[in-house]
C-alpha cells in the first residue's frame, strides 16, 4: 500500500500516534493495548535486527548533556509489553502523546534499537500491580533515527503515604528505563515545568521537566511533550 493510501486509511481510521505536528493522530478512544507477549518467560528476552543509524544526523555540538538518573522507585514491574499505546480504551485522565530522541552522548548521534520501559501512575496517583495488569506500563524501540513516540495519559501527582506523611506529595512523572548494547542503562524520570508539587518536591529535576503543549485532533484534545534521551557509552568491562 502506497504512502497515499495509508495515510487516506489512517485519516478515516482515528488510528496511529499523534505526533508533535499539526498533522498528528490520535488513537480512537476504544483501541486497545497490544496484549503481553503468552510466553511471559520471554518477555525479557528481546532480539533486534535494524539497519544502521542514518550518519547525516548529528546533534548540535554543545548542546547533549546526558540524562540525569533517579531512583527505580518501589513499582517498578518487569516483563511490561511491548506497546506504544500504554493505556487501555477509555483511561480517564488526559490523553498524552510523549516523543523524542535516544542520542548517544559519545558520538552525538542518534541511537536505535534502544528498548525503553515506562510506567506511570493513572488518573487517581495509583500504580497497576504488575502482575498481569500493565495497565499504563509498556515497553517500545527507537526506530533507525533514534525516534520514539508513546501515547498514554498524564500522570498526576499523589501520596505516597498519605497517612504518615500527608503533607508529602510526588510531582507528576513518568518513570523511564532505557537500555542499549554497550551504554549505561538509564533508569531516570520524566516531570512536567507546569506541575504546582514541583515547588516543594525535592526531586523535581528542571533538567528532566518538559513542557506539555494542548492540541486538538478529531474533535478530541490532548496533550504532548518532547523529551530526548542522552546515553553514556559503558566503559570497557562494566556490565549494565
Amino acid at each position: 500500500m502506497f504512502d497515499g493510501k495509508r495515510r487516506e486509511f489512517l485519516r478515516q481510521t482515528g488510528l496511529g500516534l499523534a505526533a508533535a505536528g499539526a498533522a498528528g493522530l490520535v488513537l480512537r478512544a476504544d483501541a486497545r493495548p497490544t496484549p503481553p507477549a503468552p510466553d511471559a518467560a520471554e518477555a525479557g528476552r528481546v532480539l533486534l535486527q535494524m539497519s544502521a543509524t542514518p550518519q547525516a544526523a548529528v546533534a548540535p555540538k554543545g548542546e547533549l548533556q546526558t540524562t540525569a538518573p533517579m531512583p527505580f522507585g518501589p513499582w517498578y514491574k518487569q516483563g511490561a509489553p511491548f506497546r506504544a499505546k500504554l493505556s487501555p480504551p477509555f483511561e480517564p485522565g488526559t490523553p498524552f502523546v510523549l516523543s523524542g530522541r535516544v542520542w548517544a552522548f559519545d558520538t552525538k548521534r542518534p541511537l536505535a534499537g534502544v528498548v525503553l520501559d515506562v510506567w506511570h501512575v493513572d488518573h487517581r496517583g495509583n500504580y497497576s500491580a504488575g502482575d498481569g495488569d500493565f495497565r499504563n506500563r509498556g515497553r517500545l524501540v527507537s526506530n533507525e533515527a533514534g525516534h520514539y513516540e508513546l501515547e498514554s495519559v498524564r500522570p498526576v501527582p499523589y501520596q505516597p503515604n498519605a497517612a504518615a506523611a500527608p503533607a508529602f506529595w510526588r510531582c507528576a512523572h513518568f518513570h523511564l528505563l532505557a537500555a542499549a548494547p554497550g551504554y549505561k542503562q538509564l533508569v531516570t524520570e520524566i516531570h512536567f515545568h507546569d506541575d504546582p508539587k514541583g515547588k516543594t518536591d525535592r526531586m523535581f529535576t528542571p533538567a528532566l521537566a518538559v513542557t506539555p503543549e494542548r492540541r486538538e485532533a478529531h474533535g478530541k484534545q490532548f496533550e504532548t511533550a518532547v523529551f530526548d534521551i542522552v546515553l553514556e557509552r559503558e566503559a570497557d568491562g562494566q556490565k549494565p
